[in-house]
C-alpha cells in the first residue's frame, strides 16, 4: 500500500515536471496548452482536447493539440453527444477503446461514425471535478483502437488533476492574460468567431444567446458543415439567420 502511494506521488511529480518544463521553455506561466501537450506526449495520444462549461451553460472546447482533436471537439459541440460531453455532464470517466464498435455507435449514433471518419479510433475522457461538480473534461484521442495501459490511465488522471486549477483560473478570470490561452492559434481564433457569430445571430433573431447558438449549431448539423465554417460565414456576412417561429431548425439565407 505504501509503495503504491509513493509510486503515485512519483508519477504526480513527473507529470508536474513535464508541464513546467514546457512552460519554462517558452518563458511563460503554466497554461492549459502546456497541460494538454504534455499529456499527449505522456500517454501516446494523437491529440488531447480540454472542454469547459461555457457562459451559456453548454460544453465548449478550451484547447486542442491537433487537427483531429479540433474536429472531434466541434463534432461534440455540434451534435451534443460524445465522450467529452458525457464526462462533463455526468461526472465520470468515459473510456472508449473502440469508437467504431456497435456499443459506441448505439451510444452516440451521430458522433461515433463522424469521429472515426475524422481520424479518432479511441477516445478517453476524464471530468475535472471540483467538489461534486464537473467544471471541465480532459479528452485523449488515439488514431488506433486499444485501451490505455494501467500506467497511462494513472497518468491521464493526474493530468486531469493538473488541468483543474488552470481551468478554474480561466473560469474565474476569463479576461486576464497570465496563465490563460490568448486567441492566437488558429483554433482559438476560429472559436472566437463562433462566439462572435452567436452574438450576431442573436441580434438577427432578436433572441438570447442560447437560442442563437442552438440555431447556429443546428444549421451546422443540417447543412453538414463545420460549426466554425458556419460561424465564419455569419461573421463575414455571407450567411444571415431569419426568425422562424414555425420551425426550430436552422433557417438561414445567403447574404
Amino acid at each position: 500500500m505504501v509503495r503504491k502511494r509513493w509510486q503515485r506521488v512519483d508519477r504526480a511529480v513527473r507529470v508536474l515536471a513535464a508541464i513546467n518544463e514546457l512552460a519554462s521553455a517558452e518563458g511563460a506561466p503554466v497554461a492549459v496548452r502546456h497541460v494538454c501537450v504534455a499529456c499527449a506526449a505522456a500517454v501516446n495520444a494523437s491529440g488531447v482536447g480540454l472542454y469547459v462549461v461555457g457562459e451559456l451553460g453548454l460544453c465548449e472546447p478550451l484547447y486542442v493539440t491537433s487537427a483531429v482533436s479540433e474536429l472531434v471537439a466541434e463534432l461534440q459541440v455540434t451534435l451534443g453527444e460524445g465522450p467529452g460531453t458525457e464526462a462533463l455532464g455526468e461526472d465520470h470517466p468515459v473510456l472508449v477503446p473502440a469508437l467504431s464498435s456497435d456499443p459506441s455507435v448505439r451510444r452516440w449514433p451521430a458522433f461515433a461514425p463522424a469521429a472515426v471518419a475524422a481520424g479518432a479510433s479511441a477516445v478517453f475522457a476524464f471530468p475535472l471535478v471540483m467538489g461534486a461538480i464537473a467544471v471541465g473534461a480532459l479528452e485523449i484521442h488515439r488514431s488506433r483502437e486499444g485501451t490505455l495501459s494501467a500506467a497511462e490511465l494513472t497518468e491521464a488522471l493526474l493530468f486531469a488533476d493538473a488541468a483543474l486549477p488552470r481551468v478554474l483560473d480561466h473560469l474565474s478570470e476569463p479576461g486576464t492574460v497570465e496563465g490563460i490561452e490568448l486567441p492566437s492559434s488558429e483554433f482559438e481564433y476560429r472559436w472566437a468567431e463562433v462566439h462572435q457569430a452567436t452574438g450576431m445571430v442573436s441580434v438577427q433573431l432578436d433572441s438570447d444567446l442560447t437560442v442563437a447558438f442552438l440555431r447556429l449549431r443546428a444549421h451546422s448539423y443540417l447543412t453538414d458543415r463545420r460549426l466554425s465554417q458556419v460561424a465564419s460565414d455569419v461573421v463575414e456576412r455571407r450567411l444571415r439567420f431569419e426568425p422562424d417561429t414555425d420551425n426550430a431548425g436552422a433557417a438561414g439565407s445567403d447574404g
